[in-house]
C-alpha cells in the first residue's frame, strides 16, 4: 500500500531539526525574526521557522525575503499591525454566538488593514518591483489574492462606536427606543424638581439620583414617611434613604420596559452583524493566510535590512565562499568580518591558531549562516557570497561533558562524532571542534585524521577546528584538504579574528605564557623537551605568520595609494577641464571685445570718410592717398584682428598647445623637445613615429612628442618656409640633438636688447616678431622687457596682452607708467 503525502508534510520531512539548530544557535535568530512580526499567525509562523533541504522552496524564499528588503527600504514596512486573530471568534460565530461589540470592532480594523495592505502592495507594483525570475514569486501578487468588503466595514464603522457601545443610527428602532426613554427621563427630571422644590427641608441634598435603574431623590431618615414613595435603598450611614416618589413610579416602569427593548434591540443588530461576519468567514480566514504569509516574509525582510544582510547564490555542489562573514549574535561594532571558503578545489578546511583566537566563532559563522540562508533567511555578508543547500548539517561543538551520564570531554565528542556518521545523508556539512582533544594527543591526532577521511569519503564538506601538528601536516600533504588559520596579534596578545586561508596557525603557547609572566626558566626548561623539529617547526610557522602579515600591509598599503593615486588623477583630469573651460572663455570674452573694438573702428573710419570726403576739394593728390593709406592701415588691422580669433575658433579638434590626437600627412605640428616647428612628410608608421620637415631638417618623432603649435609658431614656420628654396626642404635625416639649433639660437640670443619696437606693423607682422623675441629674451636670461605698441587704436596694445597672457613663460605685465611711455608701453617680467 502507498502512504499518501501532502505537499506540507513532504516539506517537513525536508526540514532540518533537532540539537544542531542550538548547537549553532539557530534559535536565537529565530527569536530575533519572530520579535519582528506584527500579528499572531506570523509570529506562529516565525516561531516553527527551520531550514530545509529542499533547493526550490530556498530559494522562493530568499526571492521573497529580497523582495521584502527591497520594498522596506523604499517604502517602509507594510501595515500589518491592524491584522487582528480572527479565528477564535470566527470559531464562536461559527457555533451560533453572537460577537461583542469589541471582536466586531476587531473584524472592521482588519477588514481596513485589508485595505491598506492591498494599496500598499498596489503603489509598489505601480512604481516597478525590482526585476523578478518568472519561476519565482513576486509578493506584489498577493494583492491578487487579498479580498476586502468595504460594504460591512462602513456598516460597522458607523454603528459600533466602542467596546460597549452601539450608535442610535444601527437602526431605527434602536434610534426611536432611545428617543423615547430621553423623552420619558426628561418628563421624570421635571416632576423630581417640583418634589424637590416642595421639600427641600427634607432632602439630605437638592439632587436626583439613580438606584436600580430608577429615578430616585435623597430624603433624610428623619423624614421617612413625609413623602409617599418606594424607598430604593439607604446611605451607608443610615441618615439618608434614596425614595422614588410614587408620582415617577409609572414613568420608571417604562423606562424600564424600553431599556430592555433596546438590549434586545442591540442584541438583534450584533447577531446580523455576526451572521455577516460568518458568511465572509472565507474571505477572513483567506485574508489571515495572505497576513500571515506577508508577516512573515516581511519579518525576515526587516531583519535582513537591520543587519545589512544580503541574499547569497545558491548551490547544491557543496560550494561554500561567504565574503565579510559576520556572526549575526556578535554586536555590530565589534564583530570582525570574516572569508571562509571551502567546497571549490578542496572539501575539507582544517583551521588552527591559538586558543580565543576565533576558531570556533569562524566554524558557528559559516555553519549559522548556512543554516540562515536554507530557511530562507538573508545573511550577513557581502554581496556575491555563494551558499549550498545542504541535505544534512551536522555539528559538534562545545563540551558536553555529563557527571550524571558518565561522559568525559572524550567520550562526550565521540558521542556526537558517532551520531554525526550514522546521519549522514547525501550532501552533507559537518562542522567539528577541536577534533579528537580530549585524550593522547598522538592517539587523537591519528582519530581526527581517519575521522575526516571517512567523512570525505562520504562526500561531506568538512571544516574542523585543530591544535594537532599532525593534522595541519596531513592538510599540507593530503590533496583536497586546506589549511586555514585564525591570525594572532603576539604583541598585544589580542586576537585579530581574521581567518586567513591556505596557511597553518601557530598556538603561540610560549608567546602568549612568557607575556602573562610565566618564568623565563620554566619556558626554556620547556623547550628542552621538545625537539629540534618540533621547534622549528613552530618557528617557521611563526615566521611565515609574521611575513604574511607584512606581505598584507604592504597590499593594504598598495591598494590605498592606488586608490589615492585614482583620486588625483581624477582631480587632476577635472582641473584640466576646468582650464580648457577658462581658456574657451578668455577666448570668447576677447572675440567679442574685438568685435566691439572693430565696431567702433569701423564707425571711427566711417567718421574719418565722411571727413575726408569733405575736405577732399581742398586736397592735392599726395595728401588724398597718405590719408587714404590711413585709412587702409587701420581697416587692414581689424580685419587681421578678426581672423585671428576666428582661429583661435572655441570647439576645435585640438586647440593650440595641446597634444597631438592623429597625425595628419601635410599638416603643421610642434616638436617641443627641438622648439621647432614643421609639417609631416607622411602618416604615422607602424612603429609609432613620423618624419617631420623642418627646414632643411628631417625629423623621426614619436606621436607622443609632437603638440599642436599655436598661431605664433604656424604663421613664423609658414613665413620661413615661404622665404627659402623648395629644394632645401628635403634635407638630410636627423637622429640625434638639436646642438646646431641651439648654437643657432644662442647667438642670436646673445644680441638681444630689453626694448622691442612694434610701431607701424600689422599685427600678424608684430605677433611673429614678438614671439621670437619673447624667446630671445628667455634664453638670453632678460628678466624685465619693454615693448613699445603705440596708442593708436589699441588693436596692437590688444595683440600683446593676448600673447602675454598665453605665454607660461611670463610672470607679469603692466601697462607703461609716466615717463615709460604710458599706455603706448607694456612692461613684461619674465619668470
Amino acid at each position: 500500500m502507498y502512504e499518501f503525502m501532502s505537499f506540507e508534510d513532504s516539506l517537513e520531512r525536508k526540514k532540518i531539526r533537532g540539537r544542531v539548530l542550538n548547537t549553532l544557535e539557530f534559535n536565537k535568530i529565530r527569536e530575533a525574526v519572530t520579535a519582528k512580526a506584527r500579528t499572531q499567525y506570523g509570529r506562529e509562523l516565525c516561531a516553527d521557522m527551520a531550514p530545509c533541504c529542499d533547493v526550490d522552496y530556498v530559494t522562493s524564499e530568499l526571492s521573497c525575503a529580497r523582495q521584502a528588503m527591497d520594498h522596506i527600504l523604499r517604502f517602509g514596512m507594510l501595515p500589518l499591525g491592524g491584522m487582528r486573530d480572527l479565528r477564535e471568534p470566527l470559531v464562536y460565530a461559527r457555533a451560533d454566538g453572537t460577537l461583542t461589540c469589541g471582536q466586531l470592532l476587531e473584524v472592521a480594523s482588519f477588514l481596513r488593514a485589508s485595505g491598506e495592505i492591498r494599496k500598499a502592495l498596489t503603489k509598489a507594483r505601480s512604481a516597478g518591483s525590482p526585476v523578478v525570475d518568472e519561476t519565482e514569486p513576486d509578493i506584489c501578487s498577493y494583492i491578487d489574492k487579498l479580498e476586502t468588503c468595504d460594504k460591512l466595514l462602513e456598516k460597522i464603522e458607523s454603528s459600533i462606536l466602542g467596546q460597549d457601545e452601539v450608535s442610535d443610527k444601527a437602526s431605527k428602532e434602536l434610534s426611536s427606543i432611545r428617543r423615547e426613554r430621553k423623552n420619558i427621563a426628561s418628563g421624570i427630571r421635571s416632576l423630581l424638581d417640583r418634589v424637590i422644590s416642595n421639600h427641600a427641608d427634607m432632602l439630605q441634598e437638592s439632587i436626583v439620583t439613580l438606584r436600580e435603574g430608577r429615578y430616585c431623590i435623597p430624603v433624610k431618615a428623619d423624614f421617612n414617611g413625609r413623602i409617599e414613595g418606594i424607598v430604593h435603598g439607604a446611605s451607608s450611614s443610615g441618615q439618608t434613604l434614596f425614595i422614588e416618589p410614587m408620582s415617577v413610579v409609572d414613568a420608571n416602569n417604562k423606562i424600564a420596559e424600553l431599556t430592555f427593548a433596546e438590549q434586545a434591540e442591540i442584541q438583534r443588530i450584533l447577531k446580523s452583524f455576526t451572521n455577516e461576519v460568518v458568511s465572509i468567514g472565507a474571505l477572513l480566514e483567506n485574508n489571515m493566510a495572505i497576513a500571515s504569509r506577508l508577516d512573515y516574509i516581511f519579518a525576515k525582510g526587516e531583519y535582513g535590512v537591520e543587519n545589512n544582510s544580503f541574499c547569497p547564490v545558491l548551490n547544491t555542489e557543496g560550494r561554500i565562499a561567504l565574503k565579510g562573514a559576520r556572526h549575526p549574535l556578535i554586536p555590530k561594532d565589534s564583530v570582525v568580518p570574516v572569508d571562509i571558503s571551502v567546497g571549490e578545489g578542496y572539501d575539507a578546511l582544517i583551521v588552527t591558531g591559538p586558543n580565543t583566537g576565533g576558531k570556533t566563532v569562524s566554524l558557528k559563522t559559516c555553519g549559522l549562516l548556512v543554516l540562515m540562508t536554507m530557511a530562507g533567511l538573508p545573511v550577513p555578508a557581502e554581496s556575491g557570497s555563494e551558499v549550498c543547500v545542504f541535505d544534512r548539517v551536522l555539528a559538534d561543538i562545545g563540551d558536553e561533558q555529563s557527571i550524571e551520564e558518565s561522559l568525559s570531554t572524550f567520550s562526550s565528542h565521540m558521542s556526537n562524532i558517532v551520531f554525526i556518521l550514522k546521519n549522514i545523508r547525501g550532501k552533507s556539512l559537518v562542522l567539528l571542534d577541536e577534533l579528537g582533544s580530549g585524550t593522547d594527543p598522538a592517539e587523537g591526532a591519528a582519530l581526527a585524521i581517519s575521522i575526516i577521511e571517512e567523512l570525505r569519503k562520504k562526500n561531506c564538506i568538512v571544516m574542523s577546528t585543530t591544535h594537532y601538528r599532525e593534522l595541519k601536516g596531513y592538510a599540507e600533504t593530503t590533496e583536497g584538504v586546506m589549511n586555514a588559520s585564525c591570525e594572532f596579534d603576539t604583541e598585544t596578545l589580542a586576537p585579530t579574528y581574521k581567518l586567513i586561508t591556505g596557511r597553518p596557525g601557530s598556538s603561540n603557547a610560549f608567546v602568549i605564557s612568557r607575556k602573562l609572566g610565566l618564568a623565563k626558566h620554566i619556558l626554556d626548561n620547556a623547550r628542552t623537551m621538545m625537539s629540534s623539529d618540533e621547534l622549528r617547526y613552530e618557528e617557521l610557522l611563526a615566521k611565515a605568520e609574521e611575513e604574511s602579515k607584512r606581505a598584507q600591509t604592504l597590499a593594504e598599503e598598495n591598494d590605498r595609494l592606488n586608490v589615492e593615486l585614482r583620486a588625483e588623477k581624477a582631480r587632476l583630469e577635472e582641473e584640466n577641464a576646468k582650464l580648457k573651460q577658462s581658456k574657451t572663455k578668455i577666448l570668447n570674452d576677447m572675440r567679442s571685445e574685438q568685435k566691439r573694438l572693430l565696431q567702433e573702428q569701423e564707425k571711427e573710419l566711417s567718421d574719418e570718410l565722411r571727413e575726408l570726403r569733405k575736405r577732399s576739394k581742398d586736397m592735392d593728390r599726395a595728401e588724398r592717398e597718405k590719408e587714404l593709406d590711413k585709412i587702409r592701415r587701420k581697416l587692414r588691422a581689424g580685419i587681421n584682428d578678426l581672423e585671428e580669433e576666428d582661429d583661435e575658433a572655441v570647439g576645435s579638434v585640438a586647440l593650440s598647445g595641446e597634444p597631438v590626437k592623429q597625425v595628419i600627412k601635410g599638416e603643421c605640428y610642434y616638436v617641443p623637445s627641438l622648439d621647432q616647428t614643421g609639417i609631416a612628410e607622411s602618416d604615422l608608421s607602424k612603429s609609432g613615429t613620423v618624419n617631420i620637415i623642418c627646414g632643411n631638417m628631417k625629423i623621426a618623432v614619436k606621436k607622443s612628442q609632437l603638440m599642436m603649435p599655436t598661431k605664433v609658431q604656424r604663421d613664423e614656420f609658414l613665413r620661413t618656409k615661404n622665404g627659402k628654396a623648395a629644394s632645401k626642404a628635403k634635407g638630410r635625416q636627423v637622429t640625434g640633438s638639436a646642438e646646431d639649433l641651439s648654437k643657432v639660437r644662442f647667438n642670436s640670443a646673445s644680441t638681444t636688447t630689453s626694448e622691442i619696437m612694434l610701431i607701424g606693423m600689422t599685427t600678424a607682422e608684430a605677433e611673429s616678431r614678438l614671439a621670437r623675441y619673447l624667446e630671445d629674451c628667455v634664453l638670453a636670461g632678460i628678466k624685465e622687457a619693454r615693448i613699445v605698441h603705440g596708442k593708436g587704436t589699441g588693436a596692437l596694445r590688444a595683440c600683446v596682452q593676448d600673447m602675454l597672457i598665453k605665454d607660461d613663460r611670463v610672470d607679469s605685465f603692466r601697462a607703461g607708467e609716466q615717463g615709460e611711455g604710458d599706455a603706448g608701453v607694456t612692461i613684461v617680467k619674465f619668470r
